[in-house]
């Protein structure tokens, strides 16, 4: 048996896993990855929606070149009842913006990018094809029994995150709930390249004429790539929708010649742990929480997961923060995931009533949508990912945007974001003849905080630059509006 240590060991290699690997490495921090699969991917979409948030978090790890290059971004949503378009939903975007709203790109491919850049990044140790077989937190340590190829291993570390999926093992050791439900809707879904003449949008049918009583999804997901899903019997014969596949597609997309990529039925859960950590063990992605897919919500959180995480981890490792900041995790972390359990949930009861009298009232509501646009709002057809905002956390304080997600946007030769990201900063709305250094100068004099620290300026409608600080060009007005006034 060999014994290897670790600051942290992470217990999953999808996109959860990794993402907290790699930003654990950008503070300097090495992590053990174990994964039972014996391949970084397994070839399937999966979750194949990025929401703009994300990808600015993605791009820091540097995959969202790849993403934006290779997938489909998207930024309106087409809804259908029977042989009408119903209503668009168009999602904004503007100049300050950084990435469309919605980019498509297959899940394994996520995977595959992450997994080379961890590879490369010289802090991360993979070993695939080990199973953890126990997980015992003995208060100053974490101690993680796994099967491999090679026989069994230990790795010890003072930090574990379960990323290991909706049957977490982990999470089941543990002993925390896991509530929820099984849903009773039941969908197809088939991956198939083809030469479309359709736009890269988002379109969701009730009730369509080539599928009747039911609902249609269909995305593109990259260059010549699209997915379909159709919503089927809850105790449907699978073998007997996937010899009707050609006819169902031809029944959305017309007569077009398509090369299936893969199909299958999948059913989905909404749970949410009763808590997301346990002494030094955290529960993240999948492990913490799932939700239908019918809102982008469930990597896009998962991924959130990991960047609430990993910053804490890092500080707490490396000594700049008491080991009592990880106790935010559960706190915002949770009420995010119920947040996202609860939208969902809504969502579900209208796209798939479980009863004949469900159904007549959705159509009724949809009927009355098609007669008065005024009525639109009656229609859930998927509430879109958004960030969480912390407004309850301890670590924020009333008032202004506190706890929501800073908006992006160019900071001299790079973004924000990227400016801001893995340190505490402080953003200025200086009058239009305050330089730098006053405001350097004034926080110095009102905190313990050195004036030599970095500064970003909210210049608006791009006024030139201080000399002594970045500046960041706020031409819409968007960030100093979302920034509180206290002058």
């Amino acid at each position: 048996m060999s014994t290897t240590e670790s600051p942290v060991v992470i217990i999953g290699a999808g996109p959860v896993g990794m993402t907290a690997a790699l930003l654990l490495a950008r503070h300097g921090v090495r992590s053990t990855v174990l994964e039972r699969r014996t391949t970084p991917s397994c070839g399937q979409s999966r979750a194949v929606t990025v929401q703009r948030d994300v990808l600015s978090l993605l791009d820091r790890l540097g995959v969202a070149e790849e993403i934006l290059r290779d997938g489909a971004s998207w930024s309106l949503g087409r809804t259908y009842f029977r042989e009408q378009e119903l209503l668009q939903l168009r999602f904004p975007t503007s100049e300050d913006e950084l990435y469309p709203p919605f980019v498509n790109f297959p899940q394994f491919r996520t995977e595959e990018l992450l997994h080379a850049r961890a590879e490369a990044c010289g802090l991360v140790r993979f070993r695939h094809g080990h199973t953890v077989t126990s997980v015992d937190d003995r208060g100053g340590e974490v101690v993680v029994t796994a099967d491999g190829p090679d026989g069994t291993e230990t790795h010890r570390a003072p930090y574990v995150i379960a990323a290991d999926g909706i049957g977490s093992r982990v999470r089941g050791g543990l002993g925390i709930a896991y509530s929820g439900w099984q849903t009773e809707g039941r969908f197809l879904v088939c991956d198939f390249a083809a030469d479309l003449p359709f736009s890269r949008e988002r379109r969701l049918w009730f009730d369509p004429p080539f599928h009747p009583g039911r609902i249609v999804l269909m995305h593109s997901f990259g260059p010549d790539r699209w997915r379909v899903d159709w919503q089927i019997e809850p105790d449907a014969d699978e073998n007997h929708y996937l010899a009707r596949l050609d006819d169902m597609l031809r029944g959305v997309i017309g007569a077009h010649e398509t090369r299936i990529l893969r199909a299958n039925t999948y059913t989905f859960q909404q749970r949410c742990a009763e808590r997301f950590s346990q002494g030094r063990v955290f529960l993240a992605g999948d492990a913490a929480h799932v939700v239908s897919p019918f809102g982008a919500r469930g990597m896009n959180s998962g991924i959130e997961d990991a960047e609430n995480l990993a910053w804490k981890l890092a500080f707490v490792l490396t000594g700049r923060a008491d080991p009592a900041l990880l106790d935010t995790y559960d706190l915002e972390r949770r009420a995010a995931a119920e947040h996202h359990v609860a939208v969902t949930g809504a969502t579900m009861k209208f796209m798939t009533p479980a009863s004949a009298e469900g159904v007549a009232r959705r159509d009724a509501i949809l009927a009355a949508a098609a007669a008065d646009p005024a009525r639109h709002s009656d229609v859930d057809s998927g509430r879109l990912y958004e960030p969480f905002p912390y407004a309850g956390s301890p670590l924020t304080v009333p008032g202004g945007g506190a706890g929501a997600l800073v908006p992006d946007g160019p900071a001299g030769t790079t973004t924000l974001r990227a400016r801001l990201a893995g340190d505490f900063s402080l953003l200025a709305v200086p009058a239009p003849a305050t330089s730098a250094q006053d405001v350097a100068r004034r926080l110095a004099d009102a905190t313990a905080i050195a004036a030599d620290h970095r500064l970003t300026l909210v210049r608006p409608q791009g006024q030139a630059p201080d000399p002594g600080a970045t500046a960041l060009h706020d031409r819409t007005g968007g960030l100093t509006g979302w920034l509180p006034d206290h002058t």
